[in-house]
């Protein structure tokens, strides 16, 4: 019988190809179950990564949002009362810079951070809070910051990487290859990544061949809404009022009650042409780059009940 007491970190996923990306980055999976629990409906796999003890929750199909990922983290801290980190891991929709800037493409990594202008340390805008009122819509957002240790594993990922050129996470995609039936989370290619001009026109957007498939990390701001954006010009629209980077559909139900670290893999670019193609390889990434941060945070020791 598995110690809810015993666990210290939470990953939580939105979409079952995220669970499963997962539970590809264990080093270890515990085996047996957790006693029942009054008032938790989640279904939890344990196990430890880099020394720190992990479990795994996955929202139930046809159950995303901020609503439902709130009731699932709220029902996770009742269970297990030695978290310490939470981990929102899966697929984003990427948002292009102007004039390319910055250069996002499919299965790159974008994690929340605040801008360089930010007032603020925080890294997720709930772009549908707020109030209608007769002069327009008026946000009225407030979301807490990424738990600080983890902002700082954050910063020194992203530091390293300009020191020495790259992402010391990426030879964690090499498990996929490793495992049965990783082949699914394998780079669909890069004829298959395609940015156009709205979403009416066929004119694609010029770009330059990057030297590698190697994603690159993105750090900014995520959107996180229930609307599923499939609309290029909102989604311009959006980026242009609030400086995101990335659209998603739970972190605003986490932040306030377990403030998480947000990453997500790129899997659309959030218009007309959203397609499933790049979801394996999109989770793949952001689970990578997850277990990547769990590596640079030194494991505690749990504190036993009792």
């Amino acid at each position: 019988m598995l110690q809810y007491e015993d666990y210290t970190v939470g990953w939580i996923c939105a979409l079952p190809v995220e669970a499963e990306a997962a539970l590809y980055m264990l080093d270890t999976r515990h085996p047996g179950v957790f006693p029942f629990m009054k008032g938790d409906d989640n279904q939890y796999i344990a196990g430890e990564i880099a020394g720190h003890r992990v479990v795994i929750a996955c929202l139930p199909k046809k159950s995303v949002g901020n609503v439902s990922a709130a009731t699932l983290i709220s029902q996770m801290r009742q269970s297990f009362p030695n978290l310490k980190y939470g981990l929102m891991v899966g697929i984003g929709a990427g948002v292009p810079g102007q004039n390319l800037e910055p250069d996002i493409r499919l299965g790159d990594v974008v994690v929340a951070t605040p801008l360089d202008k930010s007032v603020s340390p925080v890294g997720v805008i709930g772009y549908e809070l707020g109030a209608e009122t007769i002069e327009g819509f008026i946000q009225k957002d407030w979301q807490a910051p990424t738990d600080r240790r983890l902002r700082n594993a954050l910063e020194s990922i992203a530091r390293d990487a300009q020191v020495e050129g790259s992402n010391d996470f990426l030879h964690h995609l090499d498990i996929f290859s490793t495992r049965n039936n990783g082949q699914k989370f394998r780079h669909p290619g890069g004829e298959n990544d395609r940015l156009y001009k709205g979403d009416h026109a066929d004119n694609l957007v010029p770009r330059q061949s990057r030297p590698s498939q190697d994603p690159v990390v993105h750090y900014g701001l995520i959107a996180s809404g229930n609307k599923l954006i499939k609309n290029a010009a909102l989604r311009d629209a959006l980026r242009d009022k609030y400086g995101i980077i990335c659209f998603e559909m739970e972190a605003a139900g986490l932040m306030n009650i377990m403030p998480v670290a947000v990453i997500r893999g790129i899997c659309d670019y959030a218009d007309s042409r959203k397609n499933d193609v790049w979801h394996h390889y999109a989770a793949a990434t952001a689970a990578a780059y997850a277990k990547g941060v769990l590596n640079i945070i030194g494991p505690e020791p749990p504190p036993r009940n009792g």
